[in-house]
């Protein structure tokens, strides 16, 4: 099955997983988004018109592919309705660390070689692990690749923008105490939002230009996002 969508001289690659009402959640359990269908009677444009329907949403704002503002761990960071759009839209590029395995970090020397000189500042960067493969089974949310911290201050001296990853978390959960979080504190601290539960890197070749517009809803820590990445071909 192909995720991208070619026309002209670009091609279209879509990053984000499909969500469905029913979804096993980061304690691998059975959770659901509740999705009620309001028929809107009063509403009806004609008395002839059979079909006319609303929905009524209620779901963390972590829920599938999500993007994460710096509000998150920041108490004074941008929240999700506050970040620039220049934040959100721009270059991205793929680091291929696939070769890692469950539960490990890419390291300083993993993201480095990945990025084979590739990497300029005001770059978003995606990492592809392939964990995505493993979404919708309680295997996705245990021991997923992650990212080192010294890796992470290298993406902050590169003047990164973005930091993605196709799997439940950017911070290696096997650490304890405050280091547990401390990726997504180096990242938010500097004012990098993050985007987790990402799709399809594989097709995603290398490097083009990303869209990522969450509804902007003031005072909140993430919302879910559909990711885009536009390719020259």
């Amino acid at each position: 099955m192909s995720y991208g969508v070619e026309g002209g001289d670009m091609r279209i690659v879509d990053l984000s997983h499909e969500l469905s009402p029913l979804f096993i959640d980061d304690k691998s359990r059975l959770s659901q988004v509740d999705l009620r269908s309001v028929f809107c009677h009063l509403f009806k444009p004609d008395p002839t018109v059979e079909w006319h329907i609303a929905h009524l949403i209620s779901s963390s704002s972590h829920v599938g592919t999500h993007l994460e503002s710096p509000y998150h761990w920041t108490k004074e960071g941008r929240d999700i309705a506050s970040l620039p759009l220049e934040s959100l839209i721009g270059p991205a590029i793929k680091l291929d660390i696939s070769h890692m395995k469950r539960g490990e970090a890419a390291t300083l020397e993993d993201a480095e070689k990945a990025s084979k000189g590739r990497l300029r500042g005001g770059d978003m960067v995606f990492l592809q692990t392939n964990h995505s493969r493993l979404w919708e089974t309680k295997e996705y949310w245990l021991d997923s690749p992650c990212l080192s911290v010294e890796a992470a201050k290298w993406m902050i001296q590169n003047r990164v923008k973005l930091v993605g990853i196709d799997g439940p978390r950017l911070d290696c959960y096997g650490s304890q105490g405050r280091e547990r979080y401390a990726v997504h504190e180096i990242l938010h601290g500097n004012g990098v939002p993050v985007i987790e539960n990402m799709a399809n890197l594989k097709e995603f070749k290398d490097r083009g230009t990303a869209f990522i517009l969450p509804v902007k809803i003031r005072g909140i820590d993430a919302f879910p996002v559909r990711v885009i990445v536009i390719e020259e071909v």
